[in-house]
């Protein structure tokens, strides 16, 4: 399930199991506890007094009441990221070989159970790991070597769910990783009874519906975030492993329903490494690079690209223009074309859209060019 970007003019880019870690010299997982007792909930109110209740979004603005900051100036974000991807998640270089199991399931508007899988990965360095999806709609298996990524079974890239599965277990702090031109501020936001310490990530002062990510009082344990759109997520049942706290329990919810949970069934040290695991079959495609297409990205300017005058035919209309673009390795707009609508605005959404800038894509380390489509939106 797709989910899509809201931004200036109306732009719209379309583009539980228990668990059983293993953790450090293969110590079981209630050794590793982090001390972490309170359950977070995305919730109106608390069901317990183990219970911390962070309460769903109702509007585009996030009552604050009752929070005060706790830094009197702006944080470096992407200094703040790296220090926090190093104490949580798996998202490094510098770990011994790990393997990890995780199951999903995702829902629907309506609360039904539209998928359900398995995430894999076996991982010994950013050039050598194997990445394995077993779902009902989408299986895969990517093969990272020195010679570049190989892929068997479905060839498309992961959608943005099928990647969230894998990033609020390894990456939690993928969201805020996408943005540029943001800053952070430390906030204490109390929760009835309970408080934890966020930091808020906004491009200007005060924003009213700021990403946050919210932390143990005394401690580096991430709880709780509020992401891209609607997305909150509560990381719960936290354990350490190799000094990193990874959350066994993960509940993504939209707009306050539920949207994906996340149990880590297996998370172990590979103390020998089987070369065999890592070499792709004979049928895998790849190396992949050039040029990929199916990637859902996001520009990372929408709020400040500037849009070409609108054609005065056009000021009254409401339309969708369809367009196919290019975007360069340096993460520049290198080309357009749109496809369907009124042709009369189809040079207005080409000029817009090539104002955009996002994020260079990379296959292993290597940045390469991605085809996207979108849905240019004017009401």
């Amino acid at each position: 399930m797709e989910r899509l970007a809201r931004f200036i003019l109306l732009m719209i880019l379309t583009v539980g199991l228990s668990a059983m870690v293993h953790g450090q010299q293969g110590r079981p997982a209630s050794e590793n506890r982090t001390g972490s007792e309170k359950t977070v909930m995305v919730t109106a109110k608390a069901v317990s007094n183990s219970t911390i209740a962070v309460p769903p979004p109702t509007s585009v603005r996030f009552g604050l009441q009752g929070d005060k900051t706790t830094n009197s100036g702006d944080t470096d974000l992407a200094k703040w990221i790296e220090q926090q991807s190093g104490v949580n998640g798996l998202q490094s270089t510098n770990l011994p070989p790990w393997h990890v199991i995780v199951s999903f399931d995702q829902y629907d508007e309506d609360g039904d159970n539209v998928h359900s899988g398995i995430y894999e990965e076996d991982w010994a360095g950013p050039t050598r790991y194997k990445r394995i999806y077993n779902a009902d709609d989408f299986n895969q298996t990517d093969y990272a070597t020195d010679k570049g990524l190989f892929r068997s079974r479905d060839q498309h890239w992961p959608n943005s769910t099928q990647s969230q599965v894998r990033s609020e277990i390894i990456d939690p702090f993928y969201y805020a990783a996408s943005l540029a031109g943001f800053h952070a501020r430390g906030v204490e936001r109390t929760f009835g009874a309970c408080k934890l310490q966020c930091m808020f990530v906004e491009r200007g002062p005060a924003n009213s519906d700021p990403t946050q990510y919210c932390f143990e009082p005394n401690g580096s344990a991430l709880r709780y975030s509020r992401g891209f759109g609607w997305f909150q997520t509560a990381y719960n049942r936290i354990v350490l492993f190799q000094g990193r706290n990874i959350a066994q329990d993960v509940d993504v919810t939209d707009g306050g329903k539920p949207f994906l949970k996340l149990r880590v069934k297996t998370l172990e040290l590979l103390s020998q490494i089987d070369e065999t695991t890592f070499s792709p079959p004979s049928d895998a495609v790849g190396p992949i690079g050039g040029r990929v297409s199916g990637v859902s990205l996001m520009p990372i300017n929408p709020a400040v690209a500037i849009a070409p005058h609108l054609p005065n035919s056009l000021l009254n209309q409401h339309f969708a223009v369809g367009v196919e673009f290019v975007i360069g390795k340096d993460g520049h707009v290198i080309s357009t074309h749109a496809v369907s609508g009124p042709p009369e605005a189809y040079k207005w959404c080409e000029d817009v859209i090539r104002s955009w800038v996002f994020k260079p894509f990379f296959v292993l380390d290597k940045p390469v060019e991605v085809e996207q489509k979108t849905s240019c939106t004017y009401n």
